[in-house]
């Protein structure tokens, strides 16, 4: 009977030549969310680095924000879902269209509510048209609500951009997974002490940017 050590090395060796192959590489937008990320985290260290001067600190948190709505666009792209954003006087949240709802992210470490330092406010505008942003619904008390909100103005399953009634609870700004945002916002990020603001504005492409501003 004729010996088969040669075939069993030849089938071993094969093995070891040729393992499982390797899964599909990263994607374009795979790579540009770790990318953001990176970002993200070099903000973070270069804020605890320097100082403390107010103009720093607003700089810093514009950019942060910036950076996570870049963040949630990539993912809202990826995964094909809808993202939006509900801006407070001292703070913002992100949030996710699943089961007919708005719900807050809260698995997300980077997506995450924010809280503002102390004393620093936001200003919103919507198109050019500054929203009042009720002082009274603060951080604690809006984000320990139920999470579910109404139906949002934009009908994220369906596309429709027509303009509808916006109830109060509605988010403000909708990310898209088309990679649009509307509508168009800005941002104001100011100490009502200092003499400098930064501005966050988002157009409809999709595009958004950080400029300083005086108040």
């Amino acid at each position: 009977m004729p010996c088969n050590n040669n075939h069993t090395y030849r089938q071993q060796n094969v093995s070891q030549k040729h393992p499982r192959q390797a899964t599909a590489g990263f994607s374009l937008i795979e790579l540009l969310v770790v990318i953001v990320i990176a970002a993200i985290l070099f903000t973070y260290a270069t804020l605890a680095i320097r100082g403390h001067d107010p103009e720093e600190v607003l700089h810093h948190e514009a950019l942060r924000f910036n950076q996570l709505i870049q963040l949630a666009l990539e993912q809202a792209i990826l995964r094909g879902e809808n993202y939006a954003l509900e801006i407070h006087i001292n703070g913002y949240r992100f949030l996710q269209f699943k089961q007919q709802n708005w719900t807050q992210i809260k698995n997300d470490p980077l997506l995450r509510a924010r809280q503002l330092p102390a004393d620093m406010e936001l200003e919103l505008n919507l198109e050019d048209t500054q929203v009042v942003i009720d002082p009274a619904a603060n951080m604690g008390d809006r984000f320990s609500l139920d999470s579910k909100i109404n139906q949002p103005q934009i009908n994220p399953q369906s596309g429709d951009h027509s303009r509808k009634h916006k109830k109060s609870t509605d988010p403000q700004i909708y990310l898209l997974s088309s990679g649009e945002i509307t509508p168009e916002f800005s941002v104001r990020f100011f100490f009502p002490t200092t003499a400098k603001s930064y501005l966050v504005s988002g157009k409809f492409n999709g595009q958004h940017k950080v400029t300083v501003s005086d108040l």
